[in-house]
């Protein structure tokens, strides 16, 4: 039997086993501003995904500094100069790691909708302002349950290091804003199987050609957490889209 159908159906067993969790409580969101958002021609809001914690949002999970969103926050902003805000944001409890949580979407549901609320907010303080929403690996899941409700400022998504978008193209995320997808040659995401079943599993690989995506340029990028590494292809073409250049 193969490995992937095999892991599939203990993950189908665990799901007949175990209730679906319920969207973990938090309190105040962390959130990290880097640049002046009242003085920015545009916003960024990255939202992290899996094992990210208000404990090491600002060291990275596993004292990894390139998984700190707020070192992320401060590399996307260095590339694009003072006409950028950059926002770090968990307003969500993320899953803790490669368990039941991450492999349904009961969190990433939770976490659109605080994601929407604060993206109106940014919207309604600043109506002229174009915003991009950058979701990594479960955060692109929370991205994408938010993507029809956010306001017309969003103009652009991106999914960097996506498990799936629990759809099977881009067009079912009834968004009028560019989604952009990335996913680096080595990244672990790539071997997940593109499964949804009873609630497990988060669909297509929005990587692919077919899913209707635009495709960012990661070279440069390693592994799962390597998007936002200095001197990369890939964080200038996250600049690119964030300066509305792309």
């Amino acid at each position: 039997m193969k490995r992937w159908l095999l892991r599939l159906l203990v993950a189908v067993l665990l799901a007949a086993a175990c209730p679906a969790p319920s969207p973990a409580a938090i309190g105040a969101p962390v959130v990290r501003t880097v640049g002046d958002p009242d003085g920015a021609d545009r916003i960024v809001v990255l939202v992290p995904g899996a094992a990210t914690t208000p404990e090491n949002f600002d060291r990275g999970h596993g004292g990894v500094l390139r998984r700190s969103p707020h070192w992320q926050a401060r590399q996307l902003h260095a590339v694009c100069g003072g006409r950028v805000a950059v926002v770090a944001w968990l307003g969500y409890v993320p899953p803790g790691g490669l368990d039941l949580a991450a492999i349904r979407s009961e969190r990433a549901m939770a976490g659109a909708t605080a994601l929407t609320e604060y993206v109106r907010q940014l919207a309604t303080a600043r109506p002229d302002t174009a915003i991009t929403v950058i979701g990594h690996s479960y955060g692109s899941l929370v991205l994408a349950y938010a993507a029809a409700r956010l306001p017309v400022q969003v103009t652009d998504l991106v999914a960097l290091g996506s498990p799936g978008l629990d759809v099977g193209a881009a067009e079912q995320l009834d968004t009028e804003a560019r989604l952009w997808v990335g996913s680096a040659d080595d990244d672990w995401t790539r071997r997940i199987p593109e499964v949804r079943i009873l609630g497990l599993g988060h669909g297509a690989d929005p990587s692919r050609p077919s899913f209707g995506a635009r495709t960012l340029d990661v070279t440069g990028a390693e592994g799962h957490d390597g998007y936002f590494l200095p001197g990369t292809t890939a964080l200038e073409s996250l600049a690119a889209v964030a300066l509305g250049t792309a």
